[in-house]
């Protein structure tokens, strides 16, 4: 069994293929040619932190995939990291283990910021200028660099309930080449943004009924396990369009749950992006349509970044 470590997996994964090999994961989980096992989940209080364990198969793949994944939010005041992990993976016709790939967390955030970056691309205004970013941790920062590329986006706005650590993060991305700047109202960011991206642990909504206008464009991505909310029901329920990874798991957790729940969101306004992507990236959305794209994190995306890690390094 071969192990790699976090430099040697991000030189492989460094590539301009990595964005397809997400949407063909989107596309694969929605055709269900995936077998995706039941998501494990441990939450901790004191400190704040979630748990994962994901896996799933890739009908023809030669590999199947087993990832373990935490996110412990006070870290990095204590000067680590508040995300970590490894992935497994298993040969696919003996189930014997091949290789460990001990990403320290690095394969599950960049996943996580393509496929928002492929959400945003889907709901996004035509010629977006201005991205606003809500929260200031990892996931702040590399859902604003992925989305920025994909889209041509310069602009950022950043809000954060800690605007200190705001202007660190306006600071961190002005370096990569972004104009960004801290925004101490989260009603003015909405106004101003052309596409949000809502990126905490929040268990309380944060873009709520007060910052719905025409053409709101939110790719949430905080709500990952039961009792998370970043969208109101209000914003949920406003939205002409609602995208999500998995019906089955935002039925269950995120956004998109409990307006489900409420009745106050049709079945027949929510898409998967897999969906939507087999639908040649087109959703046809009006200029002032309300469209909220609701990311629970699907294990298929998580097999599919392996994979091809995998591949490339035993190349």
């Amino acid at each position: 069994m071969r192990l790699y470590n976090r430099e040697n997996i991000l030189q492989v994964v460094d590539s301009p293929d990595i964005i397809n090999v997400i949407e063909k994961a989107f596309q694969s989980y929605s055709d269900r040619t995936v077998q995706s096992g039941t998501v494990a989940h441990l939450a901790f209080s004191d400190p704040p932190g979630d748990f994962h364990i994901k896996s799933a198969h890739l009908a023809g793949a030669p590999v199947f995939v087993v990832k373990m994944a935490s996110s412990f939010y006070k870290n990095p005041s204590r000067g680590v990291p508040s995300s970590n992990g490894i992935m497994m993976v298993f040969d696919a016709a003996t189930g014997h283990p091949e290789g460990v790939l001990l990403d320290e967390g690095a394969l599950t955030d960049m996943r996580t910021a393509i496929a928002g970056a492929v959400a945003a691309r889907l709901i996004a205004p035509a010629n977006p200028e201005c991205l606003g970013v809500v929260g200031s941790g990892t996931q702040a920062r590399v859902q604003a660099e992925w989305i920025a590329r994909v889209l041509g986006i310069r602009d950022v706005q950043i809000w954060a309930r800690d605007m200190d650590k705001a202007s660190v993060l306006a600071k961190t991305l002005g370096q990569g080449g972004l104009s960004a700047t801290p925004q101490a109202s989260l009603e003015a960011l909405c106004v101003d943004c052309d596409l949000v991206v809502t990126t905490t642990p929040s268990r309380t909504p944060l873009i709520t009924e007060a910052m719905i206008r025409p053409g709101l464009r939110v790719v949430a991505i905080g709500s990952d396990t039961p009792g998370k909310q970043e969208v109101s029901d209000e914003v949920m329920a406003a939205a002409d369009i609602i995208l999500v990874d998995s019906f089955d798991q935002c039925s269950e957790y995120g956004d998109t749950a409990s307006a489900l729940a409420r009745g106050i969101v049709d079945r027949e306004r929510i898409q998967e992006i897999g969906q939507a992507l087999n639908n040649a990236f087109c959703l046809n959305l009006h200029p002032d349509a309300i469209a909220v794209a609701d990311l629970t994190g699907i294990g298929a995306l998580d097999a599919a970044i392996a994979e091809f890690a995998f591949r490339q390094l035993t190349a």
